[in-house]
């Protein structure tokens, strides 16, 4: 089975917040800012990254989770509310800041939308796209990413 990830190119984002409102929606019924798990950022204008789920391999946060809570499940991390303590150390492991805390007290993530993402799907510009995870080695990155994608494969090999 092919895995597919989330490939971002945070200089295609324009930052018109479809891919916020499209997760939220789909994952909480509602359009809200709050509610998503996807956030773009930006600094004085620029958008400096897209935080949000990158289905690592290996994956930090399931390496650091003592509960189990974190599992991979057809190349995505599932977080599984019923195992999780809300230690927060997933949180202090992921290097995109993908993990966080929802106002009702528990962590949440990314699912991917069970392999339909609607981030995706309305982004305009293309950058989120869904695409083999093989795709993600030979395409031109941005320096942080690919920093960011040397450091996920260093610790993996511990």
């Amino acid at each position: 089975m092919t895995k597919y990830i989330l490939d971002i190119d945070v200089e295609k984002c324009n930052a018109c917040m479809r891919c916020v409102f499209a997760c939220s929606l789909a994952r909480n019924g509602v359009i809200d800012e709050r509610q998503s798990m996807i956030r773009i950022i930006v600094d004085k204008g620029i958008v400096i990254d897209i935080a949000v789920c990158r289905h690592c391999d290996p994956a930090p946060c399931v390496n650091v989770c003592e509960f189990d809570a974190l599992r991979v499940e057809d190349g995505r991390i599932i977080l599984d509310q019923s195992k999780c303590t809300t230690c927060k150390a997933c949180i202090s492991v992921c290097p995109f800041g993908a993990i966080r805390e929802s106002y009702g007290g528990e962590l949440v993530k990314c699912d991917l939308c069970h392999g339909d993402p609607a981030c995706v799907r309305v982004c305009p510009t293309g950058a989120i796209k869904y695409i083999p995870a093989h795709f993600v080695k030979t395409r031109r990155t941005s320096s942080v990413t690919k920093t960011i994608y040397e450091y996920v494969e260093k610790i993996g090999k511990r």
